[in-house]
């Protein structure tokens, strides 16, 4: 992680609230996913937290967001010993994400490593499982209880092990450059045009991909929305349409889960 000011502190706050509530909770085995959901964006909405994500605000987003709350709960509380039938029953998704990149990081063969990470998955794979597979090592990464550099080499796998899904590795590369870029505007650690440039080329260079440098409406859009960086900060920073407005959150928390 960036150093400089935690632009995280009342996430985790708020994410550390949501786990005393659920553990408060008399029947434990009766919890579900649909309502941990409602509880955390009732939660995010009191204390004006937005979930991490890019530009687009998908009906599914609370439901992609309960990684944060299981990462928080099993890597900084360490609740997974304590109440297992919580993350057996509902933190399923995230459990199964957690074993397929262990597979994927673990092994070399791109042939075994497909078969198993497809049979893990019902059959098949697509844009938004991937997605949600990365999303699950980024959440890590970004509370300091992953490094960097097992997302880096979690993408290269995807590429070798899945490589009809290209677009997908380069979206979210492209994805993850934005959104450490706004993070460390939000730290103060990029104060101009001159080290917005170098930050973003130096990530972009480390990832080692084609064609992922992320524009600065992208960034933009991160920094105002999950980060509440102010616009006269921005556009100090970034060279941006001032006019061009930004996508409001749905706010859709009971949807059906879609993986």
């Amino acid at each position: 992680m960036v150093k400089g000011r935690n632009p995280y502190k009342n996430k985790i706050s708020v994410l550390v609230d949501v786990w005393t509530k659920i553990i408060s909770y008399g029947d434990l085995a009766g919890i579900t996913r649909d309502e941990i959901r409602k509880v955390l964006y009732e939660a995010y909405k009191s204390r004006n937290i937005t979930p991490f994500k890019g530009k687009a605000n998908p009906e599914d987003l609370y439901d992609k967001e309960l990684m944060s709350l299981y990462v928080v709960g099993k890597y900084g509380l360490g609740l997974d010993k304590q109440y297992p039938e919580i993350f057996d029953e509902v933190f399923y998704n995230e459990k199964l994400y957690e074993r397929i990149i262990e597979i994927m990081l673990s092994n070399e063969d791109n042939e075994k490593t497909r078969s198993i990470v497809l049979n893990l998955l019902g059959g098949g794979i697509d844009s938004n499982t991937i997605a949600r597979i990365l999303r699950t090592l980024f959440t890590a990464i970004v509370f300091g209880f992953r490094e960097e550099e097992e997302l880096i080499r979690l993408l290269h796998r995807f590429l070798e092990v899945f490589p009809e899904e290209e677009q997908t590795i380069r979206k979210y590369s492209r994805f993850y450059i934005a959104f450490r870029v706004a993070e460390a505007i939000s730290k103060g650690i990029v104060r101009n045009r001159v080290s917005k440039e170098v930050y973003k080329q130096s990530l972009a260079l480390k990832i080692g991909l084609p064609k992922i440098i992320p524009d600065d409406q992208y960034i933009y859009s991160i920094a105002r929305e999950v980060f509440h960086v102010p616009d006269k900060i921005l556009k100090n920073v970034l060279t941006i349409n001032s006019n061009k407005n930004t996508t409001k959150p749905k706010q859709s928390v009971g949807n059906r889960d879609k993986n």
